[in-house]
């Protein structure tokens, strides 16, 4: 049967951008290819349950080279970086969602990417979601420009 409302109905969350987090197990100096595990799986905080509205890639090597960011609500066995990223049907199970960096605006030494509208929610009972960056490029990142994401979120705390 339909619900009918009748009266005010009150929302309640808040908007959450999770801190800049460099994406980890990245070895430096090394010609990644398409389809590359991006560095190693790590962790973001956010809050226990939500979703995520929107995300920031900061490229401090200035490649400006599509990248997506895989999410999931539980650890997954990772793949070795600058190795194909694989993902087995158990932990497909334990996916929210991936997230493309695809445009992106250069700044001369950096450029950054801002992916909206994704609108991937999720329940993170220990507060973390398992993430792993997979380049659809070929970058080579020197030493001390290690590319960073942001999560914003529409928390429903």
């Amino acid at each position: 049967l339909p619900v009918v409302v009748r009266g005010a109905v009150r929302a309640t969350f808040q908007i959450v951008r999770t801190p800049l987090q460099a994406i980890t197990g990245i070895v430096t100096g090394i010609a990644y290819v398409s389809g590359d595990a991006f560095g190693t799986m790590f962790e973001i905080p956010v809050p226990p349950a939500g979703e995520i509205t929107g995300a920031l890639f900061i490229d401090k090597d200035d490649e400006g080279i599509e990248t997506d960011l895989v999410l999931f609500d539980a650890p997954f066995d990772q793949t070795a970086d600058n190795a194909a990223f694989t993902v087995s049907d158990a932990d497909m199970e334990k996916l929210i969602g991936t997230i493309t960096f695809a445009t992106f605006k250069n700044y001369a030494v950096n450029q950054s990417s801002v992916a909206a509208g994704m609108g991937l929610d999720y329940v993170a009972p220990l507060q973390k979601i398992y993430a792993q960056a997979v380049t659809r490029g070929a970058p080579n990142i020197a030493a001390a420009n290690l590319p960073m994401v942001r999560l914003v979120i529409r928390s429903y705390e």
